[in-house]
């Protein structure tokens, strides 16, 4: 496999391993082994008690440096003010003339509220971000999503639902009584839609893992609306969750995976149809005619899952592991736990693959592989026999402990993710049955190693396609982030061509890209004919940035440096100023 360095500046003073501070190195996890008592991640070091009793206070804590230095990491989890007045950014280079429109941007930004704090990456309240790029210049501003996490949080002063990593804190207004009978009151979902922006119907929306959906304005940010698929979905079934990652087809049909919990847990493939629309219209209810296509049953128990694929005619869906715990989240409030600590890695279960048939909405198929831990699709496709499928994979769920904040902030940049596998981009091969339905669970046909799928790339997570010319079908190029050397955090932007297994690379010191976005030339007759965009947050001294790659090359062309803080973002979206001028890629693939 080759790589090329695309910004020839990172050969001269790469970065390498910087001299670690004195630590003090005990366990993280701390357990009491003469009362059997599991102690709290993130409990206050009492040294008095640790020489009494080295054995049940055992921590890993980091001392600081001699000149009290922040490291990388800390800055980049840290609180963020947010920019409600747009401000316009520095431009080196020159940005494309056709490329105009808005980078949407979704993530935690604040996780202290208070004398409070969240404890994990996911749980900071959401900031919306917008990259105004218009005739070659941008302007860029932020905004809180004001959901009800937040509002009641600042009126609260202090964090108001439990999130994925931390629990909800007793109300101190509350009297001990009031207290004790609120713990029987199963807990209310958190708003904090701190994920991902979609669009459906025209409209703009914040998401989450959560049942809810927050519309806002894309120019202004203000939230507009706010939606909970739980109390709005049509019909007797309740859905308790859906992904941040839905898929479109040609014709604007929107499609998700959502849990139920009535009568039984079950995955539910969901369709919302594409509603006309004329000027002076009312914004739609997003659930709007909205299907359910397919309901299917867990083999084991409720698993995590943060999206799923589609291909012309089946979608897939995984069932890892990493398991939910009903029980413990109904009364997680009486017990004072978190979302993740409702959650297991069972070790002793496969990875399972459903294949439901998009015409029938029936499971046609079921197989299941040695097991595996996954957030995110790149893409699937069909060949005459099987479906294709790449995904981003770990070993287990160890990376979801990494992205605690109490580890991020203890660690510099080329220490975070040491002890912790890299993501892997797989490709499994998936038979495409040949009767009409299979109830029996088939293990995958392996490949000439014997492993049931091929590694194309390490190191390489939120992956990115050219969606409107490559979903569902066979493709060439993914672009994902990915760490620059072992143990780094993903502080790289990384383009790999599938099929080659070759790999191109941006990387600057000191800077954390987004997610990349793949934007098409007007009229594009390639699959990578086009630009990446990408938010890069600077430490140490350096200052943020949109950064603009050529989408061939994956050299850069702009960068447009913004002259305020900016949050670390997940996930986003381009929203053109007119959709018609991306136009359609319009060579078919078998011509390239």
């Amino acid at each position: 496999m080759s790589v090329e360095i695309a910004n020839r500046q990172t050969l001269i003073n790469r970065p390498g391993e910087e001299p670690c501070p004195q630590r003090l190195w005990k366990n993280l996890f701390r357990f009491n082994e003469t009362n059997r008592t599991e102690l709290r991640e993130g409990s206050t070091f009492n040294e008095h008690k640790y020489r009494a009793n080295p054995q049940i206070y055992q921590l890993r804590i980091g001392l600081p440096t001699a000149n009290n230095e922040k490291k990388k990491m800390e800055e980049l989890y840290q609180t963020v003010r947010e920019q409600i007045k747009p401000v316009e950014a520095e431009i080196r280079g020159v940005i494309p003339p056709w490329l105009n429109g808005s980078l949407l941007r979704n993530g935690p930004a604040m996780y202290e509220v208070g004398p409070e704090a969240y404890k994990h990456w996911f749980d900071g309240l959401g900031m919306i971000q917008n990259f105004k790029v218009e005739n070659g210049k941008v302007t860029y501003c932020s905004r809180y999503l004001r959901s009800q996490a937040f509002v009641r949080a600042e009126a609260r002063r202090g964090i108001a639902y439990a999130e994925f990593g931390t629990p909800l804190p007793p109300d101190p207004c509350k009297n001990i009584f009031a207290r004790f009978f609120s713990y029987f009151v199963p807990p209310e979902r958190t708003d904090n839609c701190s994920i991902n922006v979609v669009t459906m119907n025209g409209q703009t929306y914040a998401s989450s893992d959560s049942p809810f959906l927050i519309g806002f304005d894309p120019s202004s940010l203000q939230a507009l609306s706010e939606y909970n698929i739980r109390s709005d979905f049509p019909g007797p079934v309740r859905m308790f969750s859906m992904t941040p990652h839905p898929h479109e087809d040609e014709e604007g049909n929107v499609y998700n995976v959502a849990v139920s919990l009535k009568n039984g847990t079950r995955y539910n493939i969901t369709q919302i149809p594409p509603r006309p629309t004329t000027p002076g219209d009312t914004a739609p209810h997003p659930l709007q005619g909205v299907n359910v296509l397919s309901t299917f049953t867990p083999k084991n128990r409720l698993c995590y899952y943060h999206s799923f694929a589609m291909t012309p005619n089946y979608f897939v869906f995984i069932e890892n592991p990493f398991v939910v715990n009903v029980w413990a989240l109904l009364t997680m409030k009486m017990r004072g736990r978190s979302f993740h600590e409702c959650m297991k890695w069972d070790n002793k279960q496969p990875s399972r693959f459903y294949v439901i048939d998009r015409k029938t909405g029936k499971v046609v198929a079921q197989y299941k592989t040695e097991n595996f831990f996954s957030f995110h699709h790149v893409n699937a496709f069909e060949t005459e026999t099987d479906i294709i499928m790449d995904v981003c994979c770990y070993p287990d769920a160890r990376i979801v402990y990494q992205y605690y904040l109490h580890h991020l902030r203890s660690k510099g940049e080329h220490e975070v993710s040491k002890g912790f596998p890299d993501p892997a981009l797989r490709r499994y091969r998936l038979p495409i049955p040949k009767t009409a339905s299979s109830s029996s669970w088939q293990r995958l046909p392996s490949y000439s190693d014997g492993r049931d799928y091929k590694v194309l790339y390490y190191g390489v997570e939120l992956p990115q396609i050219n969606y409107r010319f490559a979903n569902g079908k066979p493709y060439r190029f993914m672009y994902g982030v990915g760490p620059h050397q072992r143990g780094d955090f993903l502080n790289q932007l990384i383009k790999v061509d599938v099929l080659g297994k070759e790999a191109k690379i941006w990387h600057e010191r000191h800077c954390f890209p987004s997610e990349p976005v793949f934007v098409p030339a007007p009229g594009a007759e390639s699959e990578d004919e086009g630009v990446i965009i990408s938010s890069v947050v600077g430490v140490r001294g350096k200052k943020s940035f949109l950064l603009v790659l050529d989408g061939r090359t994956f050299r850069e062309i702009a960068r447009a440096t913004v002259p305020c803080p900016m949050a670390h973002s997940l996930h986003g979206m381009f929203r053109p100023r007119s959709p018609a001028l991306l136009g359609q890629c319009r060579k078919a693939w078998a011509e390239i």
